[in-house]
């Protein structure tokens, strides 16, 4: 119950009297990921190499599930420092049942903790894509009120592994507007 409450606590009580939120740290919201177990941070001189900000293990539907994030920002202001996008991926090319429901409960709690004007029509949207067809071929996105969602499975996904080449991945990405987010780097 802690974890469904802490973001809400969090941004009521970070109200200060100018009318601002305090800025979180990138890494926060994957603490509040409801059956998250572990969670790794890579360093910042490590990200180039390992390709992800970080990793995390969870519980969804009674399974261990290791979901990698990389958190962004997509801006035309080079200075801004809010992060405003996140992309979440599986090992597998193609998501079970259990790996959408990881997913998507990583970026539920991304979008809830960083995204100041988040609404029910957006957090919706989020869990509809659990019955979604992820195979229909290549990335597919969907906006909702100014947050843009997108998944895949591995044929519109691939994550590079070095000299390994491409690895299909199974995949969730949701952006959101720049002037609205609190998480910072």
């Amino acid at each position: 119950m802690t974890r469904y409450l802490l973001p809400l606590f969090l941004t009521l009580s970070g109200v200060v009297s100018a009318g601002g939120v305090e800025p979180i740290n990138r890494n926060q919201p994957l603490y509040w990921v409801p059956g998250a177990s572990e969670v790794f941070s890579v360093s910042a001189d490590q990200i180039v190499t390992k390709a992800f900000t970080n990793a995390l293990t969870l519980r969804s539907e009674g399974q261990r599930i290791q979901v990698f994030v990389t958190t962004g920002i997509i801006s035309d202001d080079p200075g801004a420092s809010a992060i405003n996008n996140i992309q979440a991926w599986v090992q597998s090319p193609t998501a079970s049942p259990a790996q959408k429901q990881a997913l998507i409960q990583v970026a539920q709690t991304y979008l809830r903790g960083c995204s100041l004007q988040v609404t029910p029509r957006q957090l919706a949207a989020l869990v509809a894509l659990k019955e979604a067809d992820w195979t229909q071929g290549g990335w597919q996105k969907r906006t909702v009120e100014g947050v843009t969602l997108g998944w895949s499975d591995g044929n519109g996904f691939g994550f590079s592994d070095g000299p390994q080449g491409r690895k299909p991945r199974a995949a969730l990405s949701v952006e959101w507007p720049v002037k609205t987010s609190r998480c910072q780097f």
